[in-house]
């Protein structure tokens, strides 16, 4: 695992890297840990997908009582919807915001081990869940699984199913009512226009006539559905938010 913590409190990072060290260990984990002070450094090292957990404290600057923290989730937040968050702060006032920005889980300081291991389960079920589905298809004569997580959406041409991921994509011959079956059982998957299932985790914004994905992409949404597929992805984003999914 790659794992950042961003706390300006030297103390509290150690105290948290610490943490990590005896959880892995006792669970047999390798991991990766970056430490930042501010929020501008943590953004001069990262880029979408670079890290798989991210710790923030949310007030940065110990002599503001502006949460840092969260501008800085927000900035995350549109570039990578997949990386999970967690908050660590010493107040409980902004636990609400927090869910709002799709945070795993809000620890208060001081953070005991319990509590920080409580978290770490419940983070590595979820991951183990999201990444252990797969679709199964065959690229030239070759049978390749593709992990559903990796999936930027799907389009149609020529009789061929092309599958984006973030590095490439797959092509298969196949029609699209038997294609859209394997994915439309998931509930991140919708049909936005015809022929086009997109993956709504990959989602970074919702324009009045497109989605705007991780990878820069714009989707249209067809106009005579537009409503409906708001309301779906409005839907989707409160279940998710909430523990439904």
């Amino acid at each position: 695992m790659n794992i950042a913590i961003v706390d300006d409190c030297l103390q509290d990072s150690r105290h948290l890297a610490q943490l990590l060290s005896n959880y892995c260990s006792v669970c047999s984990l390798s991991l990766q840990v970056s430490a930042f002070t501010h929020a501008s450094d943590f953004l001069r090292s990262w880029k979408s997908g670079v890290f798989d957990l991210i710790f923030v404290d949310i007030f940065l600057d110990q002599d503001s009582d502006t949460a840092t923290g969260i501008r800085l989730a927000e900035h995350i937040r549109r570039e990578d919807t997949g990386c999970t968050i967690i908050f660590t702060t010493v107040s409980p006032d902004y636990a609400l915001k927090s869910y709002s920005l799709k945070a795993l889980d809000y620890l208060i300081k001081p953070i005991s081990q319990e509590d920080f291991s409580l978290t770490m389960d419940y983070y590595l079920s979820m991951r183990t869940h999201r990444c252990s589905h797969y679709i199964e298809v065959k690229e030239s004569r070759v049978m390749v699984k593709i992990l559903v997580d990796t999936i930027l959406y799907t389009d149609y041409f020529n009789h061929y199913i092309q599958i984006h991921l973030a590095d490439r994509i797959i092509k298969t011959y196949m029609r699209f009512e038997e294609f859209s079956k394997l994915l439309l059982c998931y509930p991140q998957f919708i049909s936005c226009y015809r022929n086009c299932i997109i993956n709504l985790d990959k989602v970074i914004r919702l324009e009045k006539t497109s989605f705007v994905l991780t990878s820069g992409e714009h989707l249209p949404i067809t106009r005579g559905l537009r409503l409906q597929i708001h309301q779906q992805y409005a839907d989707y984003q409160f279940r998710k938010i909430n523990g439904g999914l």
